[in-house]
């Protein structure tokens, strides 16, 4: 099974600009199964899963046990959770934070928002 994570969807141009991406990059690893990882109920990610077929895994904030440190424990369980990580630029501070630990702990890490048009 691979594990998907999807972050930085507000990046996204819009659903089929997201779905053309996650389907380039998610294609080759069809054969082995997709679990989608996600942070949030996205629209684009609840329905991308829909149309494929594929599982949801959420990884959600954890405010009340950790605190002030919720978001750096999430994203640290959201990559022990991934086996590649696709992300798109949107511009946020933890986007950019769970791709660098993805990038530090060696999984593949796939600009979305860079792909050639498709």
């Amino acid at each position: 099974m691979f594990y998907a994570g999807i972050i930085g969807t507000e990046g996204a141009k819009n659903y089929d600009f997201f779905k053309k991406r996650c389907i380039y990059f998610l294609k080759p690893k069809a054969k082995d199964g997709i679990t989608l990882v996600a942070t949030e109920e996205h629209e684009y990610i609840l329905r991308f899963a829909a149309e494929c077929s594929l599982n949801i895994k959420y990884i959600f904030t954890n405010w009340k046990t950790y605190g002030k440190n919720a978001l750096k424990e999430r994203n640290k369980e959201f990559v022990s959770n991934c086996s590649g990580v696709i992300y798109f630029n949107d511009g946020l501070k933890d986007t950019l934070m769970i791709k660098t630990l993805a990038k530090k702990t060696g999984l593949p890490v796939k600009n979305a928002s860079k792909t050639p048009n498709l």
